[in-house]
């Protein structure tokens, strides 16, 4: 922050943003999701969240508006919103420059031999033979080779033998996912969307229907006592939890034995708990050098 003594709402929302971007960039960056197809899905949102909730009363949305409030092309809204969700369509890594690599690799001329992919490259050649370096460096996007295979490695999709030769197991970039996964990721994402779409709602200042948002934190709770006070915290909470899943459970009866029909969409209804426990250096950016 600058000198200035006045802070704006953009100042404000930018501090907002970088809390809720950095733990999402850290669960996308240890599940190898690219900048670039983060921004991807991101573009999508803007585009169909502008045509569908920022019409102008009594008018239909139109891509010139949706432009204007987000700053993209009106080349860039008519693509983005012919587009299906990125969540109804299969995903696949496109930017990863790992995956970049791999891609290379399948498909350059120079890398391949009586129509498939080299089996093995040396890491370094003395001439112009093809070397793993020499494929980084035509594919990675300026990326050191040494960092280019050390994520290679870990992702299974190379093995470097005994002589430093790079031997390929599979042209393809795999972010391998088991079934405790999918379940997370969809728990995170219905558990976060519920959270802001709950703030969201009561920021709105004219809406005098505001839903339930509690925060109870201190930061002064001593690293000794941080434990045994946490155990307190989460007992109470998981009772709670008890007690409104035996209401839902009684209310979703009822509303079975009352029946719904065609005009009487059901409403969702729920309470969303977790434990807060973080200290000042979690939440710092690292100090420059």
């Amino acid at each position: 922050m600058d000198a200035r003594t006045t802070v704006t709402r953009l100042d404000s929302l930018a501090r907002a943003a970088v809390r809720i971007f950095r733990p999402l960039v850290r669960i996308l960056i240890r599940h190898d999701v690219s900048y670039k197809t983060c921004a991807d899905w991101l573009r999508w949102c803007y585009a169909d969240v502008a045509y569908r909730d920022f019409r102008l009363p009594g008018r239909k949305p139109t891509k010139s508006r949706v432009a204007v409030l987000t700053g993209l092309t009106r080349v860039d809204v008519n693509q983005l919103l012919t587009q299906p969700a990125p969540d109804e369509v299969p995903q696949e890594e496109q930017y990863h420059r790992a995956a970049l690599v791999l891609s290379g690799w399948a498909n350059d001329s120079a890398f391949r031999a009586d129509g498939a992919p080299l089996p093995t490259l040396p890491f370094d050649s003395d001439d112009d033979r093809p070397s793993f370096s020499m494929l980084v460096s035509r594919h990675s996007g300026g990326a050191p080779a040494r960092a280019v295979l050390d994520e290679l490695q870990r992702n299974g999709a190379v093995n470097v033998l005994e002589d430093r030769t790079v031997e390929l197991v599979r042209t393809r970039y795999i972010a391998r996912a088991d079934e405790a996964d999918l379940q997370t990721a969809e728990i995170f994402g219905m558990a976060t969307s519920d959270l802001i779409t709950t703030i969201a709602h009561n920021w709105q200042q004219d809406n005098g229907d505001r839903y339930l948002q509690l925060v109870v934190y201190n930061r002064d709770i001593h690293p000794d006592l941080a434990d045994e006070a946490r155990e307190k915290i989460e007992a109470a909470a998981r009772q709670l939890a008890e007690q409104v899943d035996e209401w839902l459970y009684h209310y979703e009866e009822a509303s079975r034995q009352r029946g719904l029909d065609e005009d009487s969409d059901p409403v969702r209804l729920g309470l969303g708990l977790y434990t807060v426990r973080d200290s000042e250096t979690d939440s710092a950016p690292p100090t420059a050098r």
